[in-house]
């Protein structure tokens, strides 16, 4: 009697969980979004930062310098890359760059373009890159080698496109920072 019994309850409890599992209507699913990397131990993991995301860019028309001059009223962002041991060796044998990509100018293809559009957009103008001492740093090309002190990292001026006639209007640029190892 007490195998019957036994053998009674067991498909009773599988019939009380299918009940249980039904889905109700008023139940909300939620979506859980999961990142990361898988890595080995003795990878170098380096960690780019810049103190701030956006930069906001003014110039007079009749005071712009020209593409390709120094720049001479810049807005300078910090760069600074952290990261475990073997992020810092590359740094200390002199085996990481930046390197700035983004859509060129049309004109001579060494600074960022306007990607402003509409009747309220700046012509003749694009967005110059600089290094820590205002040199043109020319986008897609010029790679700058991190160096274990601090101070480096990237300047921004409207410059003048050359053959071009300026009108004033609003400038808009994205700029993706790349580290590369040497």
């Amino acid at each position: 009697m007490k195998l019957s019994l036994s053998g009674l309850m067991i498909p009773a409890l599988f019939m009380t969980a299918m009940a249980h599992a039904e889905i109700n209507s008023s139940d909300v699913p939620a979506t859980l979004s999961v990142t990361g990397n898988a890595t080995a131990d003795a990878e170098a993991l380096c960690n780019l930062s810049t103190s701030v995301s956006a930069v906001y860019l003014r110039g007079d028309v009749s005071s712009l310098i020209n593409q390709g001059d120094e720049a001479n009223n810049m807005t300078f962002v910090p760069l600074r890359i952290e990261g475990n041991t073997q992020c810092n060796d590359l740094i200390e044998q002199g085996r990481l760059s930046y390197r700035f990509s983004g859509n060129a100018d049309s004109n001579q293809g060494n600074a960022l373009a306007n990607a402003s559009t509409g009747e309220n957009a700046a012509t003749g103008v694009a967005i110059g890159l600089f290094d820590n001492k205002g040199k043109p740093i020319t986008i897609n090309s010029t790679a700058i080698t991190v160096l274990p002190k601090t101070g480096q990292g990237v300047g921004f001026q409207v410059v003048k496109l050359k053959d071009q006639t300026v009108t004033a209007g609003t400038i808009h640029g994205v700029l993706t920072i790349n580290v590369e190892r040497l």
